[in-house]
């Protein structure tokens, strides 16, 4: 009985200490966890758009994009993390029916490895493949002027490395604001593609993108009403009812720049090579995960498949949804948050 007893208390003793460790924020199953956040907070949002982009040679209807990412793989145990990435985007053209005709599909599976054990100033890395396709089947022809939007068939597929490091902000364990980079390097020069594409389609590309944040910190509009605001500073009686930490405003830069050789243009042919654009996000206390959003770009090589060759600025207005930042407070004394995505 005795031993029984004494067994019961050592687990007991372990689960606590395991615990504990946990709420470390210098702790390694504490960090594992918390940069799956970070993994997914800069991932691509989801929009809806409508018009699409103003300054296309086509009109459309409306333009949207679907991306998430399927955490497989996120444990307080290892720094290592796996996720499926679906990236769906359609274009409904404005023309009689109203088609769709070539929608762009991305499917694939990415690695994110932490770099570092410091949560306020997060490095990692991402290596993954990706599917591209447009859904068609049709069979390869000769391309003689103007590619056929309506039933041609694109597919190709991609590797492609990332590495991504940020600083975060912090107002005791309240988040006021973050910076975030990515460098990108992908790469189909692996794979085989279409004949329509080769030689004059950017298989290489190097890119980077900056992503600037800032949060709210107040009452939850269900609990209160919300006439508190950002200068509050945060109290440590504050409980998990009702205080929220919300991402209010998000600025991103994305630019890309095709390496490979193109039968056509030489390696300074910015024109053709360059794609960039800048998107403004604004999300409202009674959003939630949601936010308005405004971009503005320029594609040398439109991204949506058989689409490649046309090059424009354009311009997006529409509302977007991901994995932004919305965390309630703990009613614990060690002061810790917890993610409610």
């Amino acid at each position: 009985m005795k031993k029984i007893a004494l067994l019961i208390l050592i687990l007991t003793f372990c689960k606590n200490v395991k615990a504990q460790d946990l709420l470390k924020s210098d702790s390694s199953r504490y960090l594992n966890l918390r940069y799956i956040d970070f993994y997914r907070q800069n991932h691509p949002l989801s929009y809806i758009a409508p018009l699409g982009e103003l300054g296309a040679k086509n009109k459309y209807v409306f333009t949207s994009r679907l991306s998430t990412s399927f955490m497989i793989l996120g444990t307080k145990g290892s720094r290592l993390a796996i996720a499926l990435v679906p990236d769906f985007t359609i274009r409904m053209l404005d023309i009689k029916s109203k088609p769709v005709y070539t929608p762009d599909f991305r499917i694939g599976a990415a690695i994110y490895y932490r770099l570092n054990r410091d949560e306020n100033n997060y490095k990692y890395a991402t290596l993954g493949f990706m599917h591209h396709s447009n859904g068609q089947d049709t069979i390869q022809r000769q391309v003689v002027g103007t590619l056929n939007y309506k039933d041609w068939d694109f597919s190709t597929n991609y590797i492609y490395g990332r590495y991504n490091w940020g600083r975060i902000e912090l107002d005791s364990n309240v988040i006021r604001s973050s910076i975030n980079h990515q460098l990108e390097f992908k790469s189909n020069g692996l794979f085989d593609s279409d004949d329509v594409i080769k030689g004059d389609y950017g298989f290489t590309r190097i890119g980077y993108s900056f992503s600037y944040r800032t949060y709210s910190y107040f009452y939850d509009l269900l609990t209160k009403d919300d006439k508190d605001n950002n200068k509050r500073h945060p109290s440590r009686e504050d409980d998990q009812k009702g205080w929220l930490n919300k991402e209010r405003f998000r600025w991103n830069l994305e630019t890309s720049y095709a390496i490979n050789k193109y039968n056509n243009y030489n390696l300074f042919a910015v024109k053709r090579r360059l794609n960039i654009e800048a998107t403004a996000y604004y999300s409202p206390f009674w959003m939630r995960q949601t936010a308005f959003m405004l971009a503005a770009g320029y594609y040398g090589e439109d991204p949506y498949n058989i689409y490649f060759k046309d090059k424009y600025a354009w311009v997006r207005l529409g509302v977007a949804v991901g994995f932004l930042k919305y965390t309630a407070k703990a009613k614990t004394n060690s002061y810790e948050s917890q993610g409610l995505n």
